[in-house]
């Protein structure tokens, strides 16, 4: 999807990564240079030299952490996946693709407001889509929200979890009923990891048991809403440039619920 996406642009192609070493992807950029707008934001110079002039790196974030190709200003491919080998045939990853040019203006502005050193605050949201941006976005604030808005379920799929907080939001909505349910990365449950305080205050709580990492970054509430990005819920991502799309489709949630309940009952265990 990621190859035929470049293969096809008309006019423009801006990535936004972590780090990139996908090198079909690496392959398909250089042979596109010249003949379309590419424009490359890493957290750090990759290892595979890419075409003079279109690669920048972030100095100012925390870490650059966002995952995102917009295409044409009219398509964008946003996720919890490095351009990377790893993130694209080991771990386990989620990516949304949104055709639709008002979504993607939104991501274009962005990306340009990073390339351009021009910072903007602007957000998203129309009935479906709410997308964020940390720092300037509270994102912590918004998986809070979201979490205590729950009334009969929360199911989750995470990379990384050591935010106080969304574990209390999490306790708080168990104690009052709700079903919560969540899947972690096990190599990331340590010292600092909510998994243990999850699980005794009556969470179902699981480690992950893939070859590759579980990678995701996403909740469910209540079989409807979706919230997912780049976006793990940890102390570090509010200084992070992260992203984090909260999306109200039960048809999407749907999807998402159908994968979390094959991580829960084949590749994870308590």
């Amino acid at each position: 999807m990621i190859i035929d996406l470049i293969k096809k642009a008309e006019k423009s192609v801006y990535v936004a990564s972590y780090t990139m070493s996908y090198g079909m992807m690496i392959k398909t950029l250089r042979n596109r240079h010249g003949a379309i707008d590419i424009k490359v934001m890493l957290d750090a110079e990759p290892a595979e030299k890419l075409p003079e002039g279109i690669l920048k790196t972030d100095k100012k974030s925390s870490l650059f952490h966002p995952k995102f190709i917009v295409v044409d200003g009219k398509t964008v491919l946003a996720g919890s996946g490095n351009f990377t080998e790893g993130s694209m045939h080991t771990h386990h990853n989620n990516f949304l693709l949104m055709e639709n040019s008002i979504i993607a203006g939104f991501f274009t502005r962005k990306f340009l407001s990073w390339w351009e050193d021009s910072p903007s605050e602007e957000i998203y949201a129309d009935d479906t889509f709410q997308i964020y941006f940390s720092p300037e976005n509270d994102c912590e604030d918004v998986i809070k929200r979201m979490i205590s808005s729950a009334r009969s379920s929360i199911r989750f799929a995470l990379y990384h979890c050591t935010s106080e907080d969304i574990a209390i939001a999490l306790i708080h909505r168990k104690l009052a009923g709700v079903d919560v349910c969540g899947i972690v990365e096990r190599s990331s449950v340590e010292p600092h990891s909510v998994f243990y305080s999850l699980r005794d205050y009556g969470c179902a709580m699981k480690k992950s048991n893939s070859a590759g990492f579980l990678h995701d970054k996403f909740f469910i509430i209540d079989g409807e809403t979706v919230i997912t990005g780049s976006y793990n819920p940890t102390a570090a991502a509010r200084r992070n440039t992260e992203c984090l799309l909260v999306i109200k489709d039960r048809e999407i949630a749907e999807t998402f619920m159908k994968e979390w309940k094959k991580l829960w009952r084949y590749y994870s265990l308590p």
